[in-house]
């Protein structure tokens, strides 16, 4: 135990004398209460899993992620407050990699926060509510409190806030508690965007002293609650300037306070934890206790499966999937550390630990109605997930075995290890077990540069960021993408004149984007389509005076969805104010729009006849579409699933020859919510834009209707025909299905179709080379049995 530790023990009994213990629910309840009773909006939680067009999150990760759209384009004043369930693991916030190893690091935590959107409440009013909620209603010891404000930056032109200052000594404390801090009191959203200097309010765990000296030093003094004063903008240059209008975000850690409010030395000892905790101990084959040690290797352990637990089972109960990408990577990532740590450490059975999770539900569900309306399908996917990760530590050691054998040193190669977690994401520390046990021992350095390595392919692949704010184009639009009529059997789409707002290149604007040099422009109406919702973006050209200028090789959605930027090379110099005509690859967008419809009817086909559960994502390109889905319990074998793909292949075809209109309305997320047979899920957790697009495929009694933003065939009927590839399973309970549609099906259907007749005709013996040609790829899923039969079958 260290010092600080031993001191806060020491003198925790004090603060009992200073007010009344709350437990987590009433903590929540005095919250609320508090702002509403300061006429604020008490706003539900937002999902962890943010909204399809950030592509900048894996997991909502601060309390104003959702408010995003208000801080950026709103102008009504608004007062909003609370509590928001937030996940750091992955991304630039990611203390994954701290949890255990001390006593207030966690992957899933709660948020507490109040604001004022476009002077809705004033610096003085916000200071007061803090302090207030803080002192008044809460029973904290006013002696134990201590503030810091913003000292000033002069090279940045940016003064000490006096004002702040003022408003504490008004409010009551005394001078030598009030703090000049510089880079901890100066908030910012990234490297560029909003920012503003903020002051804090901290807690002495010790009491009766002056800690004014340990403030942002000691770990026995803490910071509780944030209040941002976000009234600048950073722009990429990293100049400073006036937002033009005041909003104020504060932020509080609900562990934290609660640890503050209930007298205790941590977030992992107040009543959120508690319960979980004391099941862990009781899986324990040696019925271990926590005892909220930093030294203490099981009350690590302790700590991380408590904590790892929790964070999947909120992330799940958002619709979170663990598989080998995104967020469900590090939700499997998390659910696997803890199946090895319990299991290695604490002496919890291999199969044990999903027997943790409805203790961990039981904590939450009062507070989070989806987490018990989802406990089903939790402790199914725990039970799935721990299963099959010890079936694949079992095959990997089987392949650790033979390398191991083979290989006569005794070390085993880093890029050994490395090729076992990324195939098979066996731990490095299971490697390193089993290694030990021949008498080996694991380059952990090759290990590690493999692993760097490879986290320098994935950013480098990953990388795209452009300081694009819509503020910033006020004019901008990019409805003309659904501009497109259906005239004598074609499609038409017409040339839409536009001006360029903006020229970037190398992520900085620039002047001009000289000729063959390849950059990113902003156009006032946009025609072309963004990449979003699993829909590729289109491709085309900018014609200015009829010269082709520009060729655009994609598009993509910045701020939140708010803006388009097309990425291309110049071909003649371009810049601001340049009058274009857009000229999409319309062969192109018509067969993304045939996929796109395809991939809606592929869903209602597949949920109608039972074989899916639902969509968990997609990819739709030129005439060819990716459908992942979840299969809920799979009884079927591959046999019975292919005859079962291909009679709903038949019944697809069958409704496209019939045809039926494509109707689109954009209504209220109110609305979207009431519309019966609705495919997809409608987020509740929007704030600003609420209107949604309603597609509805087909007509009578069969219909397809899903909210989507991408775009269609106007009839079901210019489809022409959907061939399924493939279907392949990509983990438990969830499936993937390739599929072509228009000429492509068309094409796929005759190369088979000439493949079985030359099978046919040749003699049995030399089958075997005709087969050994067949680029299998290109053989529907329904014509792949009788080639391959007919290929092994004697003529009779």
């Amino acid at each position: 135990m260290n010092t600080g530790t031993k001191l806060i023990k020491a003198h925790v009994g004090a603060f009992e004398t200073f007010r009344t213990y709350h437990s987590h629910l009433e903590l929540r309840k005095s919250f609320f209460d508090f702002f509403q009773s300061k006429k604020h909006e008490i706003v539900k939680s937002a999902s962890v899993i943010p909204l399809e067009n950030d592509g900048s999150l894996l997991f909502t990760n601060a309390g104003m992620n959702q408010f995003k759209p208000l801080i950026l384009s709103s102008t009504e004043p608004r007062r909003v407050a609370n509590i928001q369930k937030c996940i750091r693991a992955g991304g630039k916030h990611n203390d994954l990699d701290d949890v255990g190893k001390d006593l207030h690091h966690q992957t899933f935590f709660e948020m507490m926060g109040n604001w004022s959107f476009n002077d809705a409440f004033s610096k003085e009013e916000a200071c007061k509510f803090a302090w207030d909620y803080l002192v008044e209603v809460l029973g904290i010891d006013s002696e134990r409190l201590y503030v810091s404000y913003f000292g000033g930056i002069e090279k940045l032109g940016l003064p000490e806030d006096r004002e702040c200052k003022e408003i504490w000594k008004n409010i009551g404390v005394p001078s030598h508690r009030i703090l000049p801090f510089v880079a901890e009191n100066f908030w910012e959203m990234g490297a560029a965007g909003p920012c503003g200097p903020c002051t804090e309010i901290h807690y002495d765990r010790i009491g009766g002293r002056d800690a004014s000296s340990l403030v942002n030093i000691d770990d026995s003094v803490v910071e509780i609650w944030n209040i941002v004063f976000m009234s600048n903008v950073r722009d990429s240059s990293g100049k400073i300037y006036n937002l033009g209008r005041n909003h104020i975000d504060t932020g509080m850690g609900f562990e934290r306070l609660l640890s503050v409010v209930q007298n205790k030395n941590s977030n992992f000892d107040t009543d959120v934890f508690i319960p979980i905790l004391a099941k862990i101990s009781s899986l324990t084959k040696k019925n271990l206790k926590y005892n909220g040690s930093v030294s203490s290797r099981e009350d690590a352990v302790f700590r991380l499966v408590a904590d790892h637990v929790r964070a999947s089972t909120i992330a799940i109960s958002d619709g979170a999937i663990p598989d080998g990408t995104g967020n469900g990577f590090i939700v499997r990532k998390m659910m696997r550390r803890s199946f090895l740590q319990g299991n290695s450490k604490l002496g919890i059975d291999r199969f044990g630990l999903s027997d943790l999770v409805p203790t961990v539900i039981s904590t939450l569900k009062n507070v989070y109605s989806e987490v018990e309306k989802s406990s089903d399908k939790i402790i199914n996917i725990f039970k799935e997930e721990e299963t099959q990760f010890w079936k694949t530590v079992d095959k990997a050691k089987k392949m650790f075995d033979v390398g191991a054998n083979e290989n006569k040193s005794s070390t085993i190669s880093g890029r050994k290890a490395f090729n076992l977690f990324e195939t098979y994401g066996l731990p490095l520390s299971v490697t390193i077990e089993m290694a030990r046990n021949l008498g080996k021992e694991v380059d952990e350095k090759e290990f590690e540069r493999c692993q760097l390595e490879a986290q320098k392919l994935s950013q480098k692949a990953s990388q795209f960021k452009l300081p694009v704010f819509a503020k910033d184009f006020p004019t901008h639009s990019d409805k003309e993408k659904y501009s497109y009529s259906f005239e004598n059997g074609r499609y038409a789409f017409s040339k839409v004149p536009t001006t360029i707002l903006q020229v970037y290149q190398n992520q900085e604007k620039v002047v001009v984007l000289k000729e063959n040099e390849k950059g990113f422009v902003v156009l006032e109406r946009c025609q072309f389509y963004a990449e979003q919702g699993g829909q590729k973006s289109d491709i085309g050209k900018l014609l200015a005076d009829g010269r082709n200028v520009f060729e655009v090789e994609s598009a993509k959605k910045l701020d939140n969805g708010s803006v388009t930027v097309l990425f291309g090379r110049a071909l003649e110099p371009i810049q601001k104010d340049l009058r274009v005509e857009q000229q999409l690859d319309e062969k192109r967008r018509e067969g993304v729009m045939k996929a796109h419809s395809a991939t809606h009817l592929l869903n209602w086909a597949l949920q109608r006849s039972g074989l899916g559960n639902g969509q968990k994502g997609s990819s739709v390109d030129c005439n060819r579409l990716r459908f992942d889905y979840s299969t809920g319990d799979d009884s079927l074998d591959k046999s019975q699933r292919t005859e079962a793909l291909k009679h709903l292949e038949h019944i697809l075809n069958e409704f496209i020859m019939k045809g039926g209109l494509t109707s689109v309305i954009e209504t209220t997320l109110e609305e979207a919510k009431k519309i019966k047979n609705l495919q997809s899920d409608v987020k509740e957790d929007r704030i600003g834009d609420s209107s949604v697009r309603v597609v509805t495929l087909g007509s009578g009694v069969n219909f397809s209707v899903e909210c989507c933003s991408g775009t269609h065939v106007h009839d079901v009927s210019i489809i022409e025909d959907v061939a399924i590839m493939s279907d392949k399973s990509m983990g438990q309970n969830l499936r993937r299905i390739v599929a072509v549609t228009g000429e492509e099906a068309k094409k796929c259907r005759k190369y088979a179709e000439k493949v079985f007749e030359e099978l046919s005709s040749t003699e049995f013996k030399e089958r075997n080379k005709i087969l050994k040609k067949i680029d299998w790829k290109l053989i529907p899923l329904a014509h792949q049995a009788r080639i391959s039969t007919l290929g092994k079958q004697r003529k009779q």
